[in-house]
């Protein structure tokens, strides 16, 4: 039957569920064939809290691989910091005793970072953010997705042994859920990694082409692909998924505890 697998393009705000989309497809010896492309809204409703909720009970559908687009960790010195330098320290930092809402929890981070190097810098990154020219997990512009994704999202499957959060924990689970980031994936794949969303219908065209050429069946979801960046990135993400169903591991740059951006 195929490897099952699930992309999500993740958001933290408040109506969360209104630019939070699925796609879900399925690996087979021909390639990969999307059989569902959703926005989290029509499922759970537009609120933050509810469309998390559902996105957690879906992870544990029966799918092989869950690609999720936030950051799943800190750079080691602020988890050496918080967190007793372990990942699951800061499962319970975000969920028990540290930092309320995203604000503080990336005030807190800043103020940390700049006592660890000494002259000022508060924006560390991961060896896997450097590496795939990904943002610091607490930047402003992703501090939401981080704070809301590791605690509303992944908390609740951090305990489950059936599902695996890569590479921090066993990876021999059924389910094992690993952090993405389509604009990596297009750029890997030679495609547009900025400047595809907004108005720029041609280039989200030329990223649907580009994926279809990976051997992937899009079926019936082109329009909602070209239409909407948010659906685009799901796209991303559930290819990310895809080829970690098929590969395997990948090499792992940094600390098993800072976690890793899969392409």
């Amino acid at each position: 039957m195929g490897s099952r697998v699930l992309g999500v393009d993740f958001s933290g705000a408040s109506d969360a569920g209104r630019s939070l989309w699925l796609t879900e497809a399925r690996c087979t010896d021909a390639g990969m064939i999307v059989e569902d492309c959703y926005r989290a809204a029509d499922e759970w409703g537009p609120h933050r809290e509810d469309a998390h909720a559902g996105l957690q009970s879906r992870l544990t559908a029966g799918f092989d691989v869950v690609g999720l687009d936030f950051p799943f960790s800190l750079p080691q010195a602020l988890l050496d910091e918080h967190c007793d330098g372990e990942w699951a320290g800061l499962i319970e930092w975000l969920t028990l005793d540290g930092p309320e809402d995203p604000d503080t929890f990336a005030s807190t981070c800043r103020s940390t970072a700049r006592e660890h190097t000494g002259d000022g810098t508060a924006s560390l990154r991961r060896e896997t953010d450097l590496r795939r020219a990904a943002l610091c997990p607490y930047d402003r512009m992703v501090q939401y997705q981080t704070f809301y994704g590791l605690r509303n999202v992944l908390a609740g499957v951090a305990d489950d042994p059936g599902v695996a959060v890569a590479p921090m924990q066993d990876e021999a689970a059924a389910t094992r859920v690993i952090e993405v980031y389509p604009a990596a994936t297009f750029g890997w794949l030679g495609l547009y990694r900025e400047g595809y969303k907004g108005d720029r219908h041609d280039r989200r065209r030329t990223n649907v082409n580009g994926i279809q050429d990976c051997s992937v069946d899009i079926g019936n979801f082109r329009g909602i692909y070209e239409e909407n960046h948010d659906a685009l990135d799901s796209l991303g993400a559930v290819l990310s998924a895809g080829r970690v169903a098929a590969s395997g591991d990948s090499p792992l740059y940094g600390s098993r505890n800072e976690g890793h951006i899969y392409v």
